[in-house]
């Protein structure tokens, strides 16, 4: 049974009213907890051409957080993510895990103290079965929004972004992974830095924070479609570049620590971030 403030803050998926009773006026009845879309109205993105993206990763902090979660580590480790949002994260806010799969996060959420549910398309285990383009929630109900993974596999990030924006409340929070370099494993986009930013600032939310998760070569190893004796060697690759960074020629055009680390990001497999919603 879903707690009460969950149900307080649920809103029709199909269009995007609230929803006050099990039925909406619109035709939408959720079938247990499936309240992903029935018969959706068309909605409209409209985007501005241009894009400042690349001028924009200048002006976002890329060092990765210091660890301090101090809690039960997710089966998808989280702990870097809740690090860097705890402070935008106070006791008792309402967190949304958006593509929640084995909603693994609800542990971590609990530790902070946070009131948390999870939303997944398919996952038997979600709080809510939902889709991310038609979110079903009120607009400016929600504290934060976590996301593990989740936007490369939107075949429209754009709209979901959208969706993010509308149910988090002003100063709300966005965080999470998206993938990168990671070979594909059922994914329509892939986002770099700039892909990011310019998703993000499409929706008006403030990009805070970008870092790597990992790199893309060990994720190619572990996750490429490859016979098992070329994984294997471009993981010895992967090892050897850790081992020995003094190879590295930014060494010699002694790069600023920032360079460094945007370098690092670009090579990522999976990035990690921090968005806002503007007050």
């Amino acid at each position: 049974m879903l707690e009460a403030w969950v149900r307080d803050r649920l809103g029709c998926p199909d269009c995007q009213k609230p929803l006050d009773s099990p039925s909406c006026a619109c035709g939408f009845t959720p079938s247990g907890n499936d309240y992903r879309p029935q018969r959706p109205a068309p909605r409209t993105l409209q985007v501005s051409l241009g894009t400042s993206a690349p001028r924009d990763l200048a002006n976002v902090s890329v060092d990765r957080p210091a660890n301090t979660y101090d809690g039960p580590r997710a089966a998808r480790d989280s702990s870097e993510l809740f690090s860097a949002a705890a402070q935008r994260l106070p006791k008792g806010a309402q967190l949304l895990d958006l593509g929640c799969g084995p909603r693994d996060q609800a542990a971590p959420a609990a530790h902070l103290g946070l009131h948390y549910v999870g939303i997944d398309y398919g996952s038997d285990t979600a709080d809510l079965k939902a889709d991310a383009h038609a979110i079903p929630f009120r607009d400016h109900s929600l504290d934060a929004v976590l996301s593990y993974a989740v936007l490369e596999h939107l075949y429209n990030p754009f709209l979901a972004a959208r969706e993010i924006h509308r149910v988090l409340k002003p100063g709300g929070i966005f965080f999470g992974t998206v993938s990168q370099g990671e070979p594909f494993h059922d994914s329509f986009f892939h986002h770099t830095a700039w892909g990011v930013l310019a998703v993000f600032d499409a929706a008006s939310l403030h990009t805070l924070r970008l870092w790597p998760s990992y790199d893309t070569l060990h994720a190619l190893s572990t996750m490429g479609r490859y016979p098992r004796a070329q994984r294997l060697v471009i993981e010895g690759v992967h090892r050897f570049i850790r081992a020995t960074p003094f190879l590295a020629p930014r060494r010699f055009l002694k790069w600023s620590a920032r360079e460094k680390a945007v370098d690092e990001l670009h090579r990522a497999a999976s990035l990690c971030f921090v968005a806002e919603k503007e007050q």
